[in-house]
């Protein structure tokens, strides 16, 4: 048993999902004026880190044997998309450490216990891109390298790093592990990015360290729902397959970005006159036109998530688990509501003139860190449409994290 108490089995203690949207939405004036800060810092400010800590929206989805509330995947990604309505670096940091919390409800049970049974507050980050090596030896590995874009590691206990390696039938597969702070070092001069920059998405290094054989993750395996954890953590919110649950989470930041940039956009231009010739640009034609367009476009991408999370939460609900089919449609729209969210983002930006590249102008970060999200492999474009296109044609899967 952990050595830490349950807190969430007096259900008077667990938020709804509508409190923690309101806890979420009052939270935004706050990270608005902390936004450039956070920027400046290259990661999450320790107190908007807090705050998210005594808001409960680490929570969210955590097993509730450790202190989570084990609410669907859905409820924090509602919320994500409100943060990142204000902040979208501290929106990014939100969804990677709450998705984190929720994967431990589908890993190996043991490595949930290590990482969080003595601390149900300890967060882990991610490096799954297989930069470094690990190297098999009885009982475990051997891993030496750098792992890069490890978002939020400064507030990390834990890190995940990937390597294709050796498994125990002797073939090489994609392998992550998860390797406790006192095993990495983190290399604080690698984030310097022009998006994304408050998330502080440093390279971890880790020489010779041994991780045993029961703290590895197959990623791949994954899309199979063969996860050991699905045994002892059975509540719905673990009946999502890995794939879904973390490409959403990185499409509700993108989301939420293009929210925030469309209503500083919206009341930035009611105020704003031309320099040329003082003209008002509520009377611009061409302004009215681009803020319909992009009103139009941005209702519509609420429309497909919420449509996307209203039926997970039905088939889950009633069947118990989601289909392999539904599961590729949930993965292609998180890559199309990030490139969509982006367009819209970019048509702000050209409505809105020169000014919008002020650095006191918050439409600049909208910019820089929407365009930044969509190169993110997990939701890149192409290869989603294709993959998609592969399954409609096939019936089969050629992607990861589905």
């Amino acid at each position: 048993m952990p050595a830490v108490e349950n807190v969430a089995t007096n259900t008077s203690e667990k938020p709804s999902p509508e409190e923690l949207l309101a806890r979420a939405r009052a939270m935004a004036p706050m990270l608005v004026e902390r936004a450039r800060e956070c920027e400046q810092l290259g990661r999450l400010p320790d107190a908007t880190n807090q705050a998210f800590e005594e808001a409960g929206f680490y929570r969210i989805s955590k097993p509730a044997l450790y202190g989570g509330y084990e609410y669907l995947p859905t409820v924090l990604y509602r919320v994500v998309v409100e943060i990142s309505k204000a902040c979208p670096s501290s929106g990014w940091c939100l969804a990677v450490f709450g998705i984190h919390h929720w994967m431990l409800g589908v890993c190996d049970p043991r490595i949930t216990e290590d990482i969080l049974g003595q601390d149900h507050n300890t967060r882990f980050s991610t490096s799954l891109a297989p930069t470094g090596q690990a190297e098999k030896v009885d009982g475990g590995y051997i891993l030496n390298g750098r792992w890069s874009w490890a978002s939020g590691c400064d507030h990390a206990g834990w890190v995940m790093p990937g390597a294709v390696t050796e498994n125990d039938a002797g073939e090489q597969e994609l392998i992550a592990f998860f390797v406790p702070k006192s095993d990495f070092e983190i290399d604080q001069s690698s984030w310097d990015t022009s998006g994304m920059r408050g998330t502080g998405s440093k390279t971890v290094v880790i020489e010779n360290a041994f991780v045993p054989d029961h703290r590895r993750y197959f990623v791949g395996r994954s899309t199979a729902m063969a996860d050991p954890g699905r045994e002892k953590f059975t509540a719905d919110a673990y009946k999502l397959s890995f794939g879904v649950a973390f490409c959403y989470a990185l499409a509700s930041v993108a989301k939420g970005i293009a929210d925030g940039a469309l209503e500083h956009s919206t009341e930035y231009l009611r105020t704003r006159k031309s320099a040329y010739d003082g003209g008002a640009y509520i009377e611009d034609p061409a302004t009215q036109s681009m803020l319909g367009e992009v009103h139009s476009i941005i209702g519509g991408l609420t429309m497909k998530m919420e449509q996307d999370f209203d039926e997970m939460e039905k088939l889950i609900r009633e069947e118990g688990k989601i289909p392999l089919a539904r599961r590729m449609e949930y993965r292609w729209h998180t890559a199309e509501i990030s490139r969509i969210a982006r367009n819209a983002v970019n048509l702000l930006v050209q409505g809105g003139g020169g000014s919008s590249f002020m650095n006191t102008n918050p439409l600049q970060r909208y910019f820089r860190d929407i365009n930044c999200i969509v190169n993110h492999r997990i939701i890149n474009y192409e290869e989603a449409v294709s993959s998609y296109g592969y399954y409609l044609l096939t019936g089969e899967n050629n992607i990861l994290f589905v």
